[in-house]
């Protein structure tokens, strides 16, 4: 395609008509500009200059044919933008859209820091495959183990259509495979078979541009040479400038030197920078703070600096030519280890200009050309791969002595002076320079190959600049080579053509023998590996220290782990396979090196002076470098079978080369193990000497060496390589050696032909070392050698370490007893553990020079686990598969009982668990139990089957475990067979291939040897227990060891094995294996091994009927010869039952006293812990005849009755609150979901998910996040889903809400306790409390919650209520009202607005202190002491908190100002409690059943209040003042009685609260609480009308739910006609209210209605029932068709419903009374007149999506911070609205240092703050300067939390936790939950900068 097809032709002339064309040849233009820059800038870079420079790029780049870039032809780039951005902006030829599908052409697309990325472990090659969320959630990975991370910085890509990446075809929609073969070189074709020769060109050469791309435009040939010389021209600018960098950051000592510095500045001016560089050890504000005192700037300034520092890498701090106080600023900001540079200010500018370069490189990868996406990327590649240009116009200077005299690399391009420059660039180039590295990489194979060769060339540069210099590793190119080393093909070719094995290998080698100058590792290492005549003694001079520098390193890990990447590709594999001879001798080499590496010696005379902590560094090396020889034994497994392209087995390694491999190694052994020096720091063990040794009949030469004197070391890693090599069973079998080597004795013969029987004694006896000294240390005889030696052996064994060490040296011994003869293997085995003599019998043979009887027996135990953990272990000998070996290590961990996912990986080795194979197993062997409830976590356990294959001998078990697995084995065969009382567990057999190299192992059991170790640990053991009259230490261990040694003997050799038992003789020939076992069977002291001794004697009879006969009738005189094993029965067995009933009658009597004192613990917590309530009602019981005052227990402080002798209250809390919601304005959403509510609220409404509850993991989460997404996106697009669906915050209601905890004090104790917490405070002056002393806060002393007041106790008044029927008493109290005199002081008392409120129930009431202080001089006035608690708090938050509330009220300073508490304390604090009750079910009763007395107790108290605090103000009156508050409301409420009275309340009814003059009526005159009930409820049914109109007026119907007809007839009646009453006298209103009638039909104005109204019903039901719980009782209304919430309500308070409304004249007459007063306000001023109607359905936080990951996967669609408008690196959701903020970050923070989400808490839900923190994947709750974090909702598919996504696992909304933070919510219970959190914890604050 040519550009022509949508270009008019004529504009592909240069078009000289260009105004930007000042000189004839636009890049000497650029070369002109860029050059004389830094002076015509007075060294001053802006963001100006940035403009210039980059018009000036692009400019040069394109000349005349800027249309080819941008729509336009005229068209420009906007200053400072970036071409990939407009043309997305534009949509450019397709730019911004998603990539149109090519097949065969990959995904690559590159991961941006905060992106999210996925792993699939089953699918992918290697760890290092990912995909972008599009592939992911493109591609099918059920069930799968699929891992989830979040790119830490940006540089990856996505392997998706990458052939090399994934096991199988993912089958990617969007990057299916190309269609023909043909075109695409086979990948294994350059892998393997190219010939030598062919593809020496790809290094050198520049790979050829991409064939048959579809959207090739056809690119003019000027425009394609401008394209090439910009770039390569901006190149060598960058190289230029690099050239005069410094490596790291340093600062010079004095003037001269500075000046010395290298400078490309030709003028040498006097002007010099200081620069600050990036690190991770500093803060920002000791950054921040620093600036400011050195450089004179404001906080505000330095903040911004710091955090260019952060986001940049670097940052320029001053400038200037006086050249000592820029020098001391220097020095002392080097002084902290902050990196500083100070160099001339021309140098320090072009470098800003060359990182200005890379961003435009970068911006052109991001670019097209038309619809040509590659052709940039190629320009870029072309003059990358080509070498520098020096021509005259290079710049003035040319750093002679920079870095880049590359003499060890032969023609240089850019891309390698690039890499190696990278150290001296810093954060942003760094990360920019990899993506554009990247972007290279992608785009061919050809590519690929030829950047990994540029690579591999430089590589030791590399990685010399890694380990020595970089400050900031984590954004050093090193990390490139993840990138390459896993990919098969390029792996293949740089280890063929660049030598990289041998050249890492070198640089190791190099690094670790401190071969380091000038911060340069020597390469190559100084003694030359290939020297052969003096190799060994070369490598052994250059001894290893590891104290030394590169053995602290860290960073040398990463070193290993390439060399590992890269030696585990295939390709590679059978490169090395193929040629061990140099491979293999190679690494040997390297491993030499480490081999005895930091011996220990055991200390005897005192103890070791100064433990270091050398060993920890020399395991982390070991656990590197073990992983890479697990990586090179694998390659001689690789490719059995068929090869990839399709050949047999010939082609994978075969018996020759592994034979060649294990020959060489052993000879390295041999080479360093003869060595005088090894391993010994240097002392000399000497070297290696032979001893003969006498042992049971026979002379067995052995090596002479004690363990107790000699230098063990833990590591040798050649025999660990050799291990490795002898894994490969299979090649290892007889016939193939002798098929394919000639080799006729197997692989013996194989080892003996290069070393003899000594030789190999000699190889075997270094493992076996580190065996003798673990045991000799495990039983404490190496204490003196402190804890190091305790750490080292705790490593060795330790399960991410064992696997390379521990089990090697146990399998080269199973390797010796085949290869040599297995007696003097044994013997050899004895000798090391230095217990020859206790295994020979004879005087001595008990007593041991340096063991103590406790120690020679443990020893003694050791060494038979040894013996039959190499006899018995069939891993290795059998080559067990991963999955197999997976399988029984999982099955071995959950023996022991189910445990956690966490816990089970912990007890295996990591190679496994990383294997695909593991999930596999783990479903076959386990079944899981998912977490239930909020701090459960799930759990796997053993299917029952699979007990069948433990083996409790099994040799990762201590011998705790062991006893432990035995006996749940044994309970298990027990239930299975009753019948058998103590059943056996018989081992099982080897199982090893007969014509393997291991079949000769079993055949250990027929060694002499063997059976001496048998017969003496028993006859010791026996000897011992006769001699002390009781069991040695270890002696049941090693009785059970012994026994199991034998059953495996008998299991393994039955025929032969019974005859030796049977012959042999030992103690001088008198005793025999028979004998032992025989008194063993009828020993007192060991009944428990009964039963295993009938098995085995049983056994043994069957084969040699006669020996077993004589001993086994000797020794019982009844002996019967059952088959489980002889009892005893007659005579001798009656007295070990007698014995037997005393020990049982013991047991007995124990277990009654422990049951006793269970029982009083139990009552004990239960009396002292339970709530109140459950001892209120115990009493109850006891005391009813009794007066009624012992009712209220004890207080918590003095536990004295509470009675009305002293005053008491109970502890509560009165806290502000934003919790109840008004129903928001214009949102369909919320209208429907009232539409849709259920029809009653105290039965349990169908869940919203039910599939989420029941299952975990949630089958169907993804479904479910994808159609939520889609109901957003339908919903209100944008708006809504911007937050989560959470909750618009500024509509809700302020108010204040109380609580109680149920506890009780005396109010003096209360004083005490008070002053008891301020005494804390002083004393702990430093720790974050609990409370807050000035908020008058407390926590109760004994449950901990959070309180402020105390409440005081009411009883229930003793009332009857008024029994007149309502229309009777409604026309009695009107005429009452009438006959009434006027009574001024009351009417002083109430609102001057007319409201009908009263002032002395107002927070900030001017007459309150007045009325307090008058008052003291009466008696009684404890109960007002009370009062005053709640009064302070609550005038308190009331003066805070005015600016929240939209009540009418009179200003501060006059009567009756601040919170009205019957409305927002009162008030509140019911609804709060009927709304949390939505939703729960009430089982078959009404919601008020579910209330606690303690909630009840609260109401009544906080009524007392009330009627306290009207008292104050009638003390004169006798009723004090009731009557008249009476009057006053009934006035309110009856208007048309009160007309021809002054008419006070000028504020229509309908504008205030029905519920409110309910509370008030409670208050004080509960006895008409009925009737002004049913006026309340009249109220408020118009007051909804009103609501209702306002409503929706504001809504379209069309999308709102469809009601097809009306349901509730019976309750409602003629619904148009009331809602048309309500609004009649209003003209305009009517109209209004007339049209939403029609609009939305009766239908759903009825449903409406019910909805808002039932609210009401359920409050008052509260109430009532708290108020007066004996007149309101729970009716029955039968299990049948039960009625609705609403009409079971009407009926318990009794309340005549709507529908009976044309029946009531009384109520129709003040109905109407109230409207016309509310329709003529609102007619002469419609605005002020509104009513918001709170939302009536059940409350829910934000919506968090059901799988975790889906909150990062449209990056697009991330949510900026509405603060710094930026996306937050570490969001938190809020989940009451849904804002995302950010968290504890320094962009957002205020003055005060309050981070974002104390600063939103303010504005969302007042005090109180709930936040889900999305990386750290935790649950923050805030509340008042104070804080606590709260388990994550999301857990892992295995059930546990995963906090800040560290294990990667996808994570899933657990409904519980989700639920439990709801109610937590809705109950108020976050203060209390801090409170509890803050008491059981030293806190040091800090909570408000969250």
């Amino acid at each position: 395609m040519s550009l022509s097809s949508f270009f008019p032709s004529k504009l592909f002339l240069p078009s000289s008509m260009n105004p930007r064309d000042r000189s004839s040849d636009p890049l000497s233009h650029l070369r002109y500009v860029l050059e004389t820059m830094p002076g015509s800038r007075k060294y001053t870079f802006t963001s100006a200059t940035r403009a210039e420079i980059l018009s000036e790029l692009y400019d040069s780049f394109w000349g005349p044919y800027a249309h080819v870039f941008l729509p336009n032809s005229n068209s420009s780039l906007p200053l400072n933008a970036m071409l990939s951005e407009v043309q997305v902006k534009l949509g450019f030829c397709g730019a911004g859209k998603e990539a149109p599908m090519i097949p065969g052409r990959p995904c690559a697309h590159i991961l941006k820091k905060g992106e999210p990325c996925f792993r699939c472990k089953d699918c992918a090659l290697d760890d290092s495959c990912v995909l972008c969320s599009r592939c992911f959630h493109a591609t099918d990975h059920t069930d799968h183990n699929v891992s989830f991370f979040i790119a830490q910085q940006s540089g990856g890509c996505c392997d998706c259509g990458d052939d090399e990446a994934w096991r199988t075809s993912i089958q990617c929609p969007y990057h299916p495979p190309a269609a023909s073969v043909a075109e695409s070189p086979v990948p294994s074709s350059s892998a393997t078979d190219t010939p030598r020769s062919a593809p020496k060109h790809l290094s050198s050469a520049i790979p050829q541009p991409v064939k048959h791309y579809p959207y090739r435009v056809s690119v003019p040939p000027e425009l394609r040479e401008l394209m090439n010389r910009t770039v390569g021209y901006a190149l060598d600018f960058i190289l230029d400038t690099l050239d005069f960098s410094p490596d790291d950051p340093s600062v010079p000592s004095n003037e001269a030197d500075l000046r010395l510095q290298p400078s490309a500045d030709p003028m040498m001016k006097d002007q010099y920078c200081i620069m600050i560089w990036n690190d991770d050890k500093h803060s920002f504000d000791e950054v921040i703070k620093l600036l400011c005192d050195l450089t004179g700037r404001t906080k505000e300034e330095a903040s911004e600096s710091a955090h260019r520092i952060d986001e940049n890498g670097r940052d320029l701090v001053e400038m200037g030519t006086e050249v000592p106080r820029l020098l001391e600023i220097a020095q002392s900001i080097s002084q902290i280890d902050l990196g500083v540079t100070m160099r001339r200010a021309y140098d320090t500018f072009r470098e800003q200009v060359a990182s200005v370069i890379i961003e435009w490189l970068l911006d052109l990868t991001q670019s097209r050309l038309g619809t040509d996406t590659l052709v940039m990327r190629e320009v870029i590649a072309e003059e990358l791969l080509s070498p520098r240009k020096r021509d005259s116009h290079s710049s003035y200077g040319y750093n002679a002595q920079s870095l880049h005299s590359l003499t060890d690399v032969s023609n240089p391009t850019r891309l390698d002076h690039l890499f190696l420059s990278h150290t001296r660039l810093w954060k942003r180039p760094r990360l920019s320079l990899k993506e554009i590295y990247t972007s290279v990489l992608t785009i061919s194979r050809d590519h690929k190959l030829a950047v990994a060769g540029h690579f591999a060339r430089v590589y030791h540069r590399v990685i010399d600049a890694y380990l020595l210099v970089d400050r900031e590793a984590e954004t050093s190119i090193k990390y490139f080579a993840l990138q390459l080393f896993t990919v098969p093909s390029v792996a293949s070719h740089i280890v063929r053509h660049h030598k990289l094995i041998t050249r890492l290998l070198a640089i190791i080698t190099s690094f670790f023998t401190n071969q380091i100058i000038d911060k340069h590792i020597m390469y190559p290492p100084s003694n030359p590996m290939n020297s052969s005549s003096s190799s060994a003694q070369g490598l052994l001079e250059q001894t290893l220290d590891p104290e030394s520098f590169p053995f602290k390193s860290k960073r040398f890990m990463p070193v290993f782990s390439d060399l590992r990447y890269l030696i585990s590709n295939a390709p590679v594999q059978r490169l090395i396979a193929s040629n061990p001879h140099l491979y293999i001798s190679q690494f040997a080499k390297t491993c030499q090196l480490f081999m005895g590496v930091n011996p220990n010696k055991r200390m005897v005379g005192g103890h070791v002076e100064f433990e270091g902590d050398a060993w920890i560094s020399v395991f982390n090396v070991t656990l590197s470098l073990g992983r890479v020889i697990k990586a090179y034994g694998a390659a001689f497994g690789v490719s059995r079978g068929t090869d990839a392209t399709g050949e047999s087995s010939s082609s994978g390694p075969g018996a020759g080369e592994l034979v060649a491999a294990i020959q060489t190694v052993v000879h390295h052994i041999l080479m360093v193990c003869t060595e005088e020096k090894f391993g010994t720091n240097g002392f000399g063990n000497g070297k290696v000497q032979f001893h003969k040794i006498f042992f049971g009949g026979a002379i067995y030469q052995i090596i002479k060496f004690d363990v107790l004197e000699g230098w063990v070391s833990f590591h040798h890693s050649l025999h660990w390589l050799l291990a490795e090599l002898f894994k490969h069973v299979d090649i290892l079998d007889t016939g193939r050696l002798r098929r394919e080597v000639g080799v006729e004795g197997g692989v013996r013969d194989v080892v003996i032909r290069v070393a003899s029987e000594r030789a190999v004694l000699t190889v075997v006896d270094f493992p076996l070392r580190v065996l003798a000294m673990i045991a000799q240390i495990r039983c404490n005889l190496w204490v003196r050698n402190g804890f190091a030696i305790r750490g080292q052996l705790l490593h060795y064994r330790d399960f991410m370490l064992r696997e390379l060490c521990y089990d090697q040296d146990l399998f080269i011994l199973q390797v010796g007893l085949v290869i040599l003869d297995p007696n003097t293997v044994i013997v050899t085995i004895l000798d090391r553990f230095g217990l020859l003599s206790f295994f020979s019998g004879g005087p001595f043979s008990l007593h041991h020079t340096v063991y103590d009887s406790t120690q020679l027996t443990g020893m003694a135990e050791e060494v038979l686990y040894v013996l039959i953990s190499i006899l018995s272990e069939s891993a290795n000998i059998s080559q067990m598969s991963v999955a197999n070996q997976a399988r029984r290590e999982i099955v071995h961990a959950l023996a022991l009982g189910p445990c956690s996912y966490t816990d089970l990986i912990k007890r295996i080795s990591e190679r496994l668990v990383d294997d695909m194979a593991f999930e596999k197993m783990l479903k076959e062997t386990t079944k899981f139990r998912p977490p239930e409830g909020t701090s459960d976590i799930g759990t796997y356990e053993l299917k029952d089957e699979c007990f069948e294959e433990v083996n409790p001998f099994w040799y990762h078990y201590t011998r705790n475990k062991r006893e432990e697995v035995e006996g749940i084995l044994r309970r298990r065969l027990l239930k299975q067979n009753p019948t058998v009382p103590d059943p056996v567990l018989v081992p099982k057999p080897l199982n090893v291939s007969p014509s393997g190299p291991f079949a000769v192992l079993p055949s250990t059991f027929e060694s002499e040897a063997l059976l001496q170790v048998m017969f003496y640990a028993i006859h010791n053991v026996l000897a011992l227990t006769d001699g002390d009259g009781s069991a040695p230490p270890s002696g049941e261990a090693i009785l059970d060891q012994a026994l199991h040694l034998v059953m495996l003997a008998i299991v393994e050799r039955p025929s032969i094995f019974c005859t030796l038992a049977s012959l042999r003789a030992f103690e001088e020939g008198k005793v025999t294996l028979i004998d032992v076992l025989c008194k063993l069977e009828t020993h007192e002291g060991f009944k428990s091994y009964k039963s295993r001794l009938g098995w085995i004697l049983d056994q043994m009879h069957s084969r040699e009927p006669r020996e077993v006969e004589i001993r086994r009738v000797v020794s019982g005189p009844h002996g019967t010869n059952q088959n489980n094993g002889a009892t005893l029965d007659g005579a001798t067995g009656a007295a070990p039952d007698l014995e037997q009933a005393k020990k049982n009658a013991a047991k007995a009597r124990q277990e009654a006293i422990m049951r006793q004192m269970k029982a009083q613990q139990a009552s004990f917590a239960f009396s002292n812990f339970e709530d109140m309530e459950d001892d209120d009602e115990d009493q109850d019981m006891e005391n009813e005849g009794e007066e009624e005052e012992m009712l209220y227990g004890t207080c918590i402080v003095c536990q004295e009755d509470l009675n009305a002798s002293k005053a008491f209250g109970m502890l509560g809390m009165v806290q502000p609150s934003r919790f109840i919601r008004r129903q928001p304005d214009g949102q369909t959403t919320y209208l429907n979901d009232v539409l849709q509510a259920p029809e009653s609220m105290d039965r349990l409404s169908p869940l919203p998910q039910p599939a989420i509850i029941s299952a975990f993991p949630p089958a169907n989460a993804e479904a479910l996040d994808a159609t939520a997404q889609a109901k957003v996106a339908t919903a209100g697009g944008a708006g809504v889903s911007q937050s989560y669906d959470g909750f618009p915050n500024q509509c809700t209601r302020f108010g204040l809400h109380s609580s109680v905890c149920s506890h009780m004090m005396h109010l003096d104790c209360f004083h005490i306790y008070s002053l008891s917490i301020r005494q804390r405070h002083r004393t702990q002056a430093t720790r974050n409390h609990p409370e807050t002393i000035p908020r008058k806060e407390y926590i109760c002393p004994l449950c901990k919650s959070l309180g402020n007041v105390i409440l005081p106790v009411a009883k229930p008044p003793s009332v009857e209520l008024n029994a007149v029927p309502f229309p009777d008493w409604t026309r009695g109290a009107g005429i009452s009202i009438l006959k009434s005199k006027p009574d001024p002081a009351l009417e002083a008392l109430q609102f001057r607005n007319g409201t009908g409120e009263f002032v002395f129930w107002s927070a900030q009431d001017t007459g309150y202190s007045l009325a307090m202080r008058n008052s003291d001089k009466f008696e009684g006035n404890d109960g007002m002491k009370m009062v005053d608690t709640v009064m302070v708090v609550a005038k308190s938050f009331s003066q805070q908190t005015r600016h929240l509330r939209e009540r009418h009220e009179p200003e501060p300073g006059e009567r009756g100002a601040g919170i009205y508490l019957p409305e927002e304390l009162i008030g509140y604090t019911i609804a709060s409690i009927e709304i949390a009750q939505r939703g729960t079910d009430a089982q078959g009763g009404l919601m008020v059943d579910n209330l606690s007395e303690s909630q009840m107790r609260m109401i009544r108290g906080q009524l007392s209040v009330l009627t306290r605090l009207s008292a104050l103000h009638f003390k004169a009156r006798p009723d004090e003042g009731r009557d008249a508050i009476r009057q006053a409301i009934i006035k309110r409420l009856l208007p048309e009685w009160s007309r021809s009275s002054l008419t006070s309340f000028s504020f229509p009814l309908l504008l205030r609260d029905p519920f409110t003059v309910l509370i008030e009526t409670a208050a004080v005159a509960p006895e008409i609480l009925r009737h002004v009930m049913i006026l309340s409820y009249y109220a408020c049914l118009a007051r909804t009308v009103i609501g209702l109109v306002f409503m929706l007026n504001k809504i379209r119907s069309y999308n709102t739910t469809q009601l097809s007809r009306r349901q509730h007839e019976h309750v409602f009646g003629d619904v148009r006609m009331f809602f048309m009453s309500v609004v009649r006298h209003s003209p305009v209103f009517e109209h209004t209210a007339t049209l939403a009638f029609e609009t939305f039909g009766e239908a759903r104005v009825e449903k409406l209605l019910f909805e808002f109204t039932l609210p009401f019903l359920r409050k008052a039901s509260i109430l009532c029932r708290s108020l007066l719980p004996s007149h309101f009782p729970t009716p029955d209304f039968g299990a049948m068709d039960e009625p609705t919430e609403y009409t079971r309500l009407l009926t318990f308070l009794g309340i005549p419903p709507l529908a009976d409304l044309p029946h009531q004249d009384t109520l129709q007459n003040a109905l109407s009374g109230w409207c016309a007063h509310y329709g003529h306000s609102h007619a002469s001023a419609p605005l002020n007149f509104g009513v918001v109607l709170d939302i009536p359905t059940i409350y829910r936080l934000a919506r968090l999506p059901f799988v975790l990951d889906n909150l990062f996967v449209d990056q697009d669609k991330l949510i900026p911070c509405s603060r710094c408008e930026t996306i937050p690196v570490d969001a938190a959701i809020c989940l009451l609205c849904g804002t995302t903020v950010c968290f504890q970050s320094t962009c957002c923070m205020d003055d005060e240092r309050h981070g974002e989400c104390n600063m939103h808490t303010r504005e969302c839900g007042g005090a109180l703050g709930i936040f889900f923190l999305v990386k750290r994947c935790i649950v923050i709750y805030l509340y008042g300067n104070n804080g606590t974090f709260a388990p994550s909702p999301y857990l892992d598919v295995h059930g546990e939390a995963d906090v800040s996504m560290r294990r990667g696992r996808r994570q899933y909304l657990h409904y519980t936790r989700w639920e439990d933070i709801r109610k937590t919510w809705m109950n108020h219970g976050v203060p209390t939950i801090i409170a509890r959190r803050l008491e059981g914890s030293l806190d040091s604050g800090g909570w408000e900068t969250f």
